[in-house]
């Protein structure tokens, strides 16, 4: 993925979908071993949202921030005044049920690290189903 400056990073509010579409083009680029679900962010490691808002610019600019990033403990995402999970479904959209299937580690068998393209493919997977309901309705 080419770094954007701030500036070449288009002014626009995306949709939810048009997010998560961009978090699983993101997360095929992260490198494995980083993503773990023990953290938001911390250390050079974390969920997929929390490496989104640390390190992608993109995702920034669209207002997904990380507030007390330099601590472990209390590293969370924030969006509008939303923090945590709050944060997490109203940055992409989607339900507390989703954002969990997508991104909560109980989903994915309580692994506490996974690999990057697994957690994109669940998100790809997420947006597959949406797009079928939106055309049976």
């Amino acid at each position: 993925m080419r770094y954007l400056a701030p500036g070449e990073i288009p002014q626009y509010e995306a949709s939810g979908q048009e997010r998560l579409d961009r978090l699983a083009a993101f997360l095929d680029t992260v490198q494995p071993g980083r993503l773990t679900f023990t953290r938001w962010y911390g250390e050079g490691r974390g969920c997929a949202v929390g490496l989104a808002a640390a390190m992608d610019p993109w995702f920034q600019a669209q207002g997904l921030r990380l507030e007390h990033d330099e601590s472990l403990k209390d590293c969370r995402p924030v969006f509008r005044g939303a923090k945590e999970w709050q944060a997490v479904t109203a940055f992409f959209g989607v339900s507390f049920d989703d954002a969990r299937w997508m991104f909560g580690r109980a989903s994915y068998s309580s692994a506490t690290r996974m690999h990057p393209r697994i957690v994109a493919s669940r998100v790809r997977e997420h947006l597959a189903k949406a797009k079928r309901e939106l055309v049976v309705a």
